[in-house]
Order: C-alpha cells, then structure tokens, then sequence
C-alpha cells in the first residue's frame, strides 16, 4: 500500500502532467484548476511578477495569442513531499510555433 508521501508526489505529478495538457491544448480552464488564488509567478515578459489567478492566466492568454501551437517540456522534476509542505523544481521549457 503507497504511502502519504507517495500518493501525495503522484497528486503533484498529475499536477504537472495537466499543466501540459493545458498549455497544448491552450485550455485555460484546465490551467485555472492548478492555480492557487493567491499565486505570485515570474514570467519573462513584462509584468515580470504576476499576482493573482487572473493575472497568471492573462499572461497564459498572451503566449496563447501569440504561438499558433504550443509545446511545454519539464525535465528532471524532483518533487520533494514532507508532512507539512511540499516543493517541487525542473527544467521547463516552453516553445511553439
């Protein structure tokens, strides 16, 4: 039987794997469901720093606007899972057409 920490690292891997879903498909609703209400991300466009779900999906609408198809690749995810909190990084790439 998996443990705590175990069902908790496949949740977060789920996470990711609807992340690019998402960003393939250029759903913004399937994007939404990841995000905190409080999430503060740094983008490379201006605003650098994005507060808000709503200010993290206009910027995703912004790239979607811009590339006909997109690609999102993350390499060496490294999710680390304790009682309390949880973290993960990777190497992401974005790219598109």
């Amino acid at each position: 039987m998996p443990t705590r920490r175990e069902l908790d690292e496949a949740e977060i891997r789920a996470h990711y794997d609807t992340l690019i879903k998402g960003l393939r498909a250029k759903d913004l609703e399937a994007l939404k469901s990841l995000y905190g209400a409080d999430i503060v991300s740094f983008d490379i466009e201006p605003p650098l720093q994005h507060v808000g779900v709503e200010a993290k999906l206009k910027n995703w609408e912004g790239a979607f606007a811009t590339f006909q198809s997109i690609d999102y690749e993350i390499r060496d995810l490294e999710i680390t899972v304790g009682d309390e909190v949880a973290f993960a990084y990777s190497f992401s790439r974005l790219s598109g057409t």
